[in-house]
C-alpha cells in the first residue's frame, strides 16, 4: 500500500497503518469480538486521536471489508470510502478463513506458542516488532486456538453476508459515499462487489485498472519478470483522489445550498 499512499499523498493528507497483527504492529488476541469489528473499533480510534475525523478510508481486501465494517460501528469518522477487492463468495470465505487461521491453529495444538512465533507469518512479525516474540509467547496456547477458531467462524460462507464478515443490515446502514472498484479474481469476483454495491445507498462503481491475468501472475508467482503488485496499486491514485474531490465539491455545494 505505500507506493500508493506516495501518489496519492500529492494531493490528500495520507495515513497508512498496519492493523493489529500484521505489519509492525503488535500482536493482540482475546476478546469475543470478530477479529474485523477489533479492527473497525482500533480505525475508528486511530482517526479520532489523530484529529481527522471524518475521514475517507480506503483499502483492498481485508482493507475494504475493515473500511466497511468502520463506516457500519463507527459513521461519525468516516466522510467517504474508497476501496477495491471486496472478498467474499464460498470459495473466498473457505480458502481465506483456512490460510488465516488454521496453520496457526495446527501449529499451537503441535508446538505451542514457540511453534507459532517460528511460522514464517509471525517470524516476519517478530522481526518487525521483536516484543512480539514475548506477546505470543506470554499468551495460553489454548486460548489462543479458541481464538482463531472463533474468528474463523467469520469467514463461513453465510448467505446474510456477501461480504465477508459483514452482513447486507450493515452494509445497508453505511450512508458514506463509496467508491467500489468491481473485483476480477477468485477471491475478489465481480459478483461479490456487484451485492455489496447494490446494498450501499450511495456508491459508485469502477473498473480495476488491471486484469485478471495481470494479477494472477503476480500473486501466484507464475510470471517472474512480472510487473509487482507495488508498481499496480498506485493506479489507483487517480481515481481515488478524483473521487475524493468530486464527493468534496457535492458537499461544498449541498453546505452552501443550505
Amino acid at each position: 500500500m505505500r507506493p500508493l499512499a506516495r501518489v496519492l499523498a500529492d494531493r490528500c493528507q495520507v495515513v497508512i497503518w498496519d492493523r493489529r497483527n500484521t505489519g509492525s504492529s503488535d500482536v493482540h488476541f482475546g476478546g469475543e469480538r470478530s477479529e474485523q469489528e477489533v479492527c473497525a473499533d482500533d480505525i475508528a480510534e486511530l482517526v479520532r486521536q489523530l484529529g481527522i475525523a471524518p475521514s475517507y478510508l480506503g483499502g483492498g481486501s481485508a482493507g475494504c471489508r475493515v473500511s466497511l465494517m468502520a463506516a457500519a460501528c463507527h459513521p461519525e469518522v468516516v466522510r467517504g470510502l474508497v476501496l477495491f477487492m471486496a472478498s467474499g463468495g464460498p470459495y473466498a470465505s473457505q480458502n481465506l478463513g483456512y490460510q488465516y487461521h488454521v496453520p496457526f491453529i495446527h501449529a499451537a495444538q503441535a508446538g505451542g506458542m514457540e511453534a507459532v512465533a517460528e511460522t514464517p507469518f509471525f517470524s516476519e512479525l517478530i522481526a518487525k516488532n521483536p516484543g512480539n516474540r514475548t506477546r505470543l509467547l506470554a499468551l495460553d496456547p489454548k486460548e489462543f486456538i479458541r481464538t482463531m477458531q472463533r474468528w474463523n467462524e467469520t469467514f463461513y460462507y453465510r448467505l446474510e453476508m456477501p461480504l465477508i464478515g459483514c452482513t447486507k443490515d450493515d452494509l445497508r446502514s453505511i450512508r458514506a459515499p463509496t467508491l467500489l472498484f468491481h473485483g476480477n479474481d477468485d477471491h475478489h469476483s465481480r459478483e461479490v462487489s456487484d451485492a455489496v454495491s447494490q446494498l450501499l445507498p450511495e456508491v459508485q462503481q469502477a473498473e480495476l485498472p488491471w486484469g485478471y491475468e495481470e494479477w494472477i501472475e503476480i500473486s501466484n508467482g507464475r510470471v517472474l519478470d512480472a510487473t509487482p503488485a507495488r508498481e499496480l496499486l498506485p493506479r489507483l491514485a487517480g481515481p481515488f483522489a478524483d473521487f475524493i474531490a468530486r464527493t468534496e465539491a457535492h458537499l461544498q455545494a449541498a453546505r452552501a445550498g443550505t
